[in-house]
């Protein structure tokens, strides 16, 4: 399974399209700008915040970012990242 684009978050975390658009769909971000020509989304987070997303290649996610699919969604696990 083909992933276009990843996104690399101004916070240092990778996202897929699938989990942005799920993040949008459900309200727990919410959509400011997205540049066309270069794919960058500039999203509103927690508290006013506001997260860059960065279109990378799956080539250079650094090797403690794994990308899974179950054939239909991808998504993106982060080793660095404990579970709570």
């Amino acid at each position: 399974m083909t992933v276009d684009p990843i996104y690399e978050g101004s916070n240092g975390r990778y996202y897929t399209d699938w989990q942005i658009d799920r993040k949008l769909t459900n309200g727990t971000w919410t959509p400011c700008l997205h540049e066309t020509e270069t794919g960058r989304r500039l999203v509103g987070i927690d508290d006013g915040e506001l997260l860059l997303l960065v279109p990378t290649e799956a080539t250079a996610l650094p090797t403690c970012v794994e990308l899974r699919s179950d054939g239909t969604t991808a998504w993106i696990v982060d080793s660095r990242r404990s579970i709570p």
